[in-house]
């Protein structure tokens, strides 16, 4: 399903899954949808051109980029816009829970309306009156002509199911710079959210990373505008039922 030619809907896994691990494994190199390639590094066959839905799947030359495992011709950008997403299962962020999402362009995803705000504050910030996950705030921009874009997915059977956002996004006016991250929730750990951050070419330096319930707070910041504060396969943990935070790293 494709929203707004942005937010992208990939099939939901029917793997049975008894329990959800909120830990990192680093029993295999590449996490999905990332496949390792022959030549050792990992491709993300959801999105890569030369890689669609499988490995060594290259687009034809009248296809212009790969979304959801597709090859498809569509042509645009797009900035500072916000799309409402109903998810599947209830989520949780602080005292707020809702099937309703707003995933914006800008590195924010809030539990009700979301403003598209692009200069990035400290937290908590006025921006966003609501509960909001704030993986990489910042003047995000997705190119023309590129497989950039934002894509959901649900994983598992009920009641442990999660739902995953990844973000696949240059920033604005500097197309070389780019973020690829992912943003996890969990049906039966409410009130946790974790971050996976595969790509930052900045380190992080003009980013702001955190959650809050509302723009007075709570909040928990863990970055902003902090210089190498985001490293590649970085792994932040929020619960916002202690207030706390754990950071890890991928193998």
């Amino acid at each position: 399903m494709l929203i707004a030619t942005l937010v992208l809907s990939t099939k939901t896994t029917t793997t049975t899954t008894t329990t959800t691990t909120i830990t990192v494994t680093t029993a295999a190199k590449c996490v999905s949808p990332y496949v390792q390639a022959s030549s050792g590094i990992c491709v993300n066959v959801v999105i890569d051109i030369n890689n669609c839905g499988k490995l060594n799947n290259v687009c034809p030359s009248d296809f212009i980029s790969c979304s959801a495992g597709l090859c498809t011709s569509v042509n645009g950008f797009i900035d500072d816009q916000s799309f409402t997403v109903t998810v599947p299962f209830n989520i949780t962020l602080y005292s707020t829970t809702t099937k309703s999402v707003s995933v914006t362009t800008n590195g924010v995803i809030c539990l009700s309306s979301c403003s598209t705000a692009f200069t990035e504050t400290a937290l908590p910030a006025s921006a966003f009156s609501g509960a909001a996950v704030l993986p990489f705030w910042n003047d995000l921009y997705v190119f023309a002509n590129t497989s950039q874009g934002i894509y959901y997915d649900t994983q598992g059977i009920a009641p442990n199911r999660t739902l995953i956002f990844e973000y696949y996004s240059g920033q604005y006016r500097q197309s070389t710079d780019y973020c690829n991250f992912q943003i996890t929730f969990y049906e039966n750990v409410p009130g946790v959210v974790q971050f996976i951050y595969y790509d930052a070419t900045d380190g992080g330096i003009s980013a702001t990373i955190g959650v809050q319930g509302s723009s007075s707070g709570p909040f928990i910041q863990y970055s902003f505008g902090q210089a190498n504060s985001v490293a590649q396969n970085m792994v932040l943990t929020f619960d916002t039922n202690t207030g706390t935070y754990s950071s890890a790293g991928i193998g």
